[in-house]
């Protein structure tokens, strides 16, 4: 949001700013207009220290989200034109409207309930026990959905999601898009490796309220069904009690894979992958395939990520848990390494065209329209 921010007070119309922390403020936009929690960081993280080291079940992240709430609603000032406000925050959207401002919401993940219902098919599907932050997952879509319906206007990152609001009844007049940037400079383009081990990546955290959306059991059984020599599936990222159980299920089953947990190097392994796979079944729009499109790496995911990835010139899309396109695509790269290489360069060239300063003036042209309808 720091790059819309700067954005908005170029074009001189940023009236203020409620956040967290200004530690991440790296821009020059007036400080002064900037209204932090007090404590900043040290509040919410003292309410995430209870959870880890005392009490396992605190809610620390209801009770963080519920004091900014609050927070934010009492720094309003009247007269205000538009409300660009990230979710959860729906008491401070009940002020803002009723103070007469016009609130866009920028909505970063598919419908709440559309998520609620691919979780509930995970579930089902692989009879999975019933998560100990189940609970806390429903409650915050229910957040989520209870901020939905009190916004004027919505923005979404992708048509997919965009569609799922639609779905649900929102109106499609009042909906946006605005697909996500990414650091080119961070994320820079190396050769693909031609020889040595094929490694396929994926990188994700499945856990947390949509971890189960990330379609890794489907990547998991294509990779133990394909048995490929010479070979080896990395994967990045937090696994949660759902993820467990099913990594469990195929103990001695996955030749070659590597659960990583969460890394701080993640360009390296972007870098050093073959290819890049994500068979998500919803998201906004997943900037690690972006993140990983920069690096020069062909993508393997579903059609929730139209029209980011350009089919056979960037990578290929597979049906949502569709396990046997899921292998033949990746068998496609490990047959044909000279496809690493061409699809990979293309890939580098698309992801050139979503940069953080587009991203940026879009959201800031759809707030001037909202401002003026």
């Amino acid at each position: 949001m720091y790059h819309l921010v700067r954005e908005v007070w170029q074009r001189g119309q940023l009236r203020q700013v409620v956040a967290v922390s200004k530690s991440r403020c790296q821009y020059e936009f007036d400080m002064h207009l900037i209204d932090t929690l007090p404590g900043e960081r040290l509040l919410v993280s003292g309410l995430g220290a209870i959870k880890s080291g005392i009490w396992r079940g605190f809610p620390s992240r209801w009770l963080g989200e519920g004091l900014f709430d609050r927070y934010a609603a009492s720094k309003l000032v009247s007269q205000g034109r538009v409300l660009l406000t990230t979710p959860r925050l729906p008491h401070t959207t009940r002020v803002a409207k009723a103070l007469g401002y016009k609130v866009l919401l920028y909505g970063g993940a598919p419908n709440p309930n559309y998520l609620m219902e691919q979780i509930q098919l995970e579930h089902d599907t692989f009879g999975l026990k019933e998560a100990k932050n189940y609970r806390s997952r429903a409650w915050d879509m229910a957040r989520f959905a209870a901020h939905v319906a009190q916004a004027d206007y919505l923005l979404t990152p992708s048509e997919f999601a965009k569609e799922t609001y639609v779905q649900q009844g929102f109106p499609r007049e009042r909906l946006f898009v605005a697909p996500l940037g990414v650091d080119v400079r961070r994320f820079r383009a190396t050769p693909a490796p031609t020889a040595g081990p094929f490694i396929c990546l994926f990188v994700a955290h499945v856990a947390g309220s949509t971890g189960m959306v990330k379609g890794l059991p489907y990547l998991l059984q294509a990779w133990s069904e394909l048995n490929l020599q010479n070979a080896q599936l990395l994967v990045c990222g937090k696994m949660g009690q759902e993820a467990q159980q099913l990594i469990q299920r195929y103990a001695g089953k996955l030749p070659n894979v590597e659960f990583t947990g969460p890394v701080s190097n993640v360009v390296e392994y972007y870098q050093k992958a073959s290819v890049f796979v994500l068979p998500t079944l919803a998201e906004g729009l997943a900037k690690v395939v972006l993140e990983a499109m920069a690096c020069g790496r062909p993508v393997i995911t579903t059609p929730v990520l139209k029209p980011v990835v350009r089919e056979g010139s960037d990578g290929f899309y597979v049906p949502p848990r569709d396990v046997t396109a899921l292998k033949d695509r990746i068998r496609y790269f490990y047959q044909q390494r000279e496809e690493v290489s061409r699809m990979g360069a293309n890939a580098s060239e698309q992801a050139h065209r979503f940069t953080w300063e587009e991203f940026s003036r879009r959201i800031a042209d759809i707030a001037e329209k909202v401002a003026a309808a």
